[in-house]
């Protein structure tokens, strides 16, 4: 007769190695189509669930623990080290205003559903989570997930209601620079020429573009150690350990920003970061009871789409009174709403090299915020 789950919650070193390869396996899916347009965190997702779910791994291991309790504190100054604030202001000009509305509106998304939609006991988490991501993007949600202990199976739901209106909001943002309405209220600037010697899909800046390099490897390793030990017991002294991450954050930015030309010049470090992250999908994946998910989904998803519509309405109805150009709104509103990798990726398939660096640039920037905005929301709406 055969036992399930298949595999027990003591074979660690098993456990360990099935959570790598989901994450490599997320990795592959994003260099596919269906990949880059559903994302490789949901593909992780949902081969975690149906391996759990079908009785293949358990549900919960003291590993899984592990992951949430190390490798997700681990990932955000891995993630942070080449975060100078100092050119974001500099270079981004006037998205980074249109950025600022689109965290406004986020916000004001989070705060309404919260209070009108029927989110359950744990509301004010989903609050947090949810500006977290749209402020951010997926590694900003997978941070504060981790930070206010969100139940696996809303984690689940969360990323799964996330990638859905996620993929329809950036479909929505590519079209706009060619709609009429939105051509005739913005301005539509003209291509700019790319800089000699260099090409969209490998600007300097971009997150992910630099080679493996195993002493700087080492070296944001041992960094992010003792930020992470120095955040926490910052966090313990004032009485607020389960909100460490704040302090992780806060630590990182001021490091990358006292040090922006050495840390610049580290290889490696963010790729170590993105895939500790992947591997803490692969987790949250396996724990999530898939009835209980669906059981939550439709509110999850109706208060995505929410805090989705108030950022596109903040972000275009203010910059249209600063009057902004349409690119960098839309620009902006992708970085806000996904991240530093898929506004760069716009910028580019729009012929606008000039505005790659800065679509970088502001995402980011929402890497940095979003940790502080999502928990501290949680911590405003708490019952």
């Amino acid at each position: 007769m055969l036992q399930f789950p298949l595999i027990s919650a003591d074979s660690t070193l098993l456990l360990l190695g099935v959570l790598c390869l989901l994450a490599a396996f997320g990795f592959w899916l994003d260099t596919t189509k269906i990949g880059r347009n559903v994302s490789g965190a949901a593909g992780i997702l949902a081969g975690g669930m149906l391996l759990s779910n079908f009785g293949v791994l358990p549900k919960s291991a003291d590993v899984y623990g592990v992951v949430w309790v190390y490798l997700v504190p681990l990932a955000i100054p891995l993630l942070l080290l080449k975060a100078d604030l100092r050119r974001v202001v500099s270079e981004t000009k006037g998205m980074l205003l249109a950025f600022f509305f689109g965290v406004i509106g986020t916000s004001v998304g989070a705060i309404i559903g919260y209070f009108i939609l029927p989110l359950g006991p744990e509301g004010h988490k989903l609050a947090g989570v949810f500006s977290a991501t749209y402020i951010g993007g997926s590694m900003n949600m997978a941070a504060v997930t981790q930070s206010v202990d969100l139940s696996p199976a809303l984690a689940a739901a969360s990323v799964a209601a996330d990638n859905v209106v996620g993929v329809l909001y950036l479909s929505f943002l590519a079209i706009v620079p060619s709609l009429l309405f939105f051509r005739k209220m913005f301005r539509l600037s003209l291509p700019a020429e790319m800089p000699t010697g260099e090409s969209a899909g490998n600007s300097s800046d971009s997150p992910g573009a630099s080679a493996i390099n195993l002493t700087h490897i080492a070296f944001a390793l041992g960094l992010s150690f003792v930020i992470c030990a120095a955040g926490t017991t910052i966090a313990n002294l004032l009485g607020v350990g389960g909100f460490s991450i704040m302090f992780i954050t806060a630590l990182t930015v001021l490091i990358a920003n006292l040090f922006p030309k050495q840390l610049k010049a580290l290889q490696g470090d963010y790729e170590i970061g993105l895939l500790f992250m992947y591997i803490f999908f692969a987790a949250i994946g396996i724990s999530a009871d898939v009835a209980a998910m669906l059981d939550k989904a439709f509110a999850v998803v109706l208060y995505a789409v929410l805090i989705i519509v108030c950022h596109a309405l903040f972000i275009f109805i203010g910059s249209r009174f600063f009057k902004l150009q349409l690119l960098d709104v839309v620009i902006a509103s992708n970085a806000c709403a996904s991240g530093p990798a898929s506004a760069a990726a716009l910028a580019a398939g729009k012929s606008r090299p000039d505005l790659v660096a800065p679509a970088v640039l502001l995402g980011v920037f929402g890497y940095a915020v979003a940790n502080f905005i999502g928990v501290s929301l949680t911590i405003w709406l708490a019952p």
